[in-house]
């Protein structure tokens, strides 16, 4: 009775310690996803801050008159090139 008993448990002892053991192979894919992921969201946010860094650098090379034209140019371009409209009514009446 002994041995039987004895038998028994280190039968569930080592079932229960080979299921805790074994690795979901899942998890570890998923983990490696995430990793995968952090990973190329810190390299698009260093690309963004790299872009930024030179667009500064290229801005304050220029000279003072050129960063003007710039200025001026990108304001243009906001609008699609296009002038700036009539006040609503003169569009309306035509004056």
């Amino acid at each position: 009775m002994n041995r039987s008993k004895y038998l028994l448990y280190s039968l569930i002892f080592i079932t229960i310690s080979f299921s805790s053991c074994k690795q979901n192979p899942e998890k570890a894919v998923d983990k490696q996803k995430k990793v995968l992921e952090k990973q190329e969201i810190e390299k698009k946010k260093s690309e963004k801050k790299g872009i930024e860094r030179g667009k500064k650098r290229h801005l304050n090379i220029q000279t003072k008159e050129t960063r003007k034209r710039m200025k001026q140019s990108a304001k243009k371009s906001k609008n699609g090139g296009q002038p700036k409209k009539k006040f609503f009514v003169l569009r309306w009446f035509g004056a």
